[in-house]
């Protein structure tokens, strides 16, 4: 019983023609206007137009009412106003601003297994249909005091805390290494959202295909992170964030809500074991920041 995934995320942004586009092209499916669909986790991407870019909701799973009651009761205990209604339960977290609403809604399948082939002809060996992502595994959100905001998901909603990674807490609600994770910036932003495909071939397909007319887009990889042991592949979309193919077997293999709990006698791991490019020579750093928040050798 709980909280249990990323349901959506609602995002404003001042250019919403080109970033639909870049969605689509991206592999999520448009089931009406600015409203994306991943394959196995159905619409999860709302896009609105606004003035400037911003995080205008977070919607997350709960299991049952029960689950909202006790919220509600732990939001109240750290002086958080929330509001209870029939679609759920809903407050705006202090730090960042942003609207997180919380209802009751239905566990997703597992992520199919990757396919073992018994046999194969030459002609299968290379992907050519489009790449469509499987769900949104996590959103990562800059704002001023990650240690304030943190109590908020992990005193408040319930996440559990798996590492500190680059100065920020990286949080999950069952065995996802992470579903959103909070990073240290100078004001509040969307940093990047995280889209899980089928296996590392999809990332480099994926990516290959987004930068093949569009080389800006490209941020950084491919790579392999060093906590979650994800494989990605960053792009810029043109609302100023970033936008992640990834997949993990890690994920897969965790046997429990438990597995990633931290050691607290472990250093902080690095951003990445291995990736191309550096990370100096080409910095994760969003369009609204005056300042890198990601360095290599953190």
């Amino acid at each position: 019983m709980g909280v249990h995934r990323v349901i959506s995320l609602v995002r404003e942004v001042p250019n919403l023609s080109s970033t639909r586009a870049f969605y689509t092209e991206f592999g999520l499916r448009e089931t009406s206007p600015g409203t994306f669909a991943t394959e196995v986790g159905g619409d999860q991407l709302i896009l609105r137009s606004g003035d400037v870019p911003r995080i205008a909701e977070l919607n997350i799973a709960a299991d049952a009412d029960a689950d909202l009651d006790a919220i509600a009761q732990r939001f109240e205990d750290l002086g958080i106003a929330s509001e209870r209604s029939a679609a759920g339960l809903e407050a705006t977290e202090p730090v960042s601003g942003v609207l997180v609403r919380i209802s009751v809604a239905a566990r997703l399948p597992k992520d199919p297994a990757p396919s073992v082939p018994t046999s194969v002809d030459r002609t299968d060996l290379v992907q050519r249909e489009p790449v469509r992502p499987l769900r949104l595994g996590h959103v990562v959100i800059g704002c001023t005091d990650v240690e304030e905001a943190k109590r908020f998901f992990i005193d408040g909603v319930g996440m559990r805390l798996s590492d500190y990674v680059i100065g920020g807490p990286f949080m999950r609600f069952e065995t996802d290494h992470h579903n959103v994770v909070l990073l240290p910036a100078p004001m509040t932003l969307l940093h990047h959202t995280a889209w899980k495909v089928r296996n590392v071939d999809e990332i480099g397909y994926g990516g290959s295909r987004m930068i093949e007319n569009h080389p800006e887009r490209h941020a950084w990889g491919l790579g392999r992170h060093a906590a979650s042991a994800n494989y990605f592949w960053y792009l810029k979309d043109p609302a100023g964030s970033f936008s992640e193919y990834y997949y993990s077997e890690m994920d897969g293999l965790a046997d429990s809500p438990y597995f990633w709990d931290p050691d607290p006698d472990s250093e902080e791991l690095p951003v990445a074991a291995w990736a191309s490019p550096a990370l100096q020579d080409r910095p994760l750093v969003p369009e609204a920041m005056q300042a890198p928040i990601l360095a290599a050798e953190q």
